[in-house]
């Protein structure tokens, strides 16, 4: 019967979660040089000088035009179409947003296409969503083990994952300091 020493289990167990902490390290690095107000299309929005006037909240959806309006006076981005986003989709780019919500597809100055989500009551601008905030979105599930929502961070196999990293870790300074 082989002898499984914790060498060996070492070696292969890291081998194991290798492809994990792989996964880790790039969208860690990737997190630290992108600015979170880039990704959230922050830096599209126009500073408004005054504060918005808050009517009473609308029973009546704004129109396609007065909605595309809107995006034109607030943002710096250009309205292209509009949709009606009614039902809701796991994993999507407007998740956790009450619904419904209207879609403006817009181009930006870069001539970037840019999906604008805002309340078709109010007007407000809920979310921007760019390129940029997809791969963020990408690099987010694949760093907590979320693929498809990519929202919960309280998933097992993230857990799972985790100790088997710290495990590695604890057993590799282990080791390196056992003599052979």
């Amino acid at each position: 019967m082989a002898k499984i020493t914790l060498r060996k289990f070492h070696k292969y167990i890291s081998l194991f979660i290798a492809v994990q902490l792989l996964l880790w390290t790039v969208s860690g690095i990737y997190f630290s040089f992108n600015k979170i107000e880039n990704v959230r299309g922050e830096q599209y929005r126009v500073a408004l000088t005054e504060a918005p006037i808050v009517d009473s909240p609308k029973l009546e959806k704004l129109d396609f035009e007065s909605a595309m309006q809107i995006i034109e006076e607030r943002t710096i981005l250009q309205p292209q179409t509009i949709e009606i986003v009614e039902d809701s989709q796991r994993g999507s780019e407007y998740r956790g947003r009450k619904l419904p919500l209207y879609k403006v597809v817009s181009i930006s100055n870069e001539g970037k296409e840019i999906n604008v989500y805002q309340d078709p009551f109010s007007g407000e601008i809920v979310a921007i969503r760019s390129a940029q905030w997809r791969v963020w979105d990408l690099m987010w599930g694949l760093h907590i083990m979320d693929w498809v929502d990519r929202d919960n961070i309280d998933n097992l196999l993230l857990k799972f994952f985790s100790f088997i990293a710290l495990f590695t870790s604890i057993s590799g300074v282990i080791l390196f300091f056992k003599k052979s």
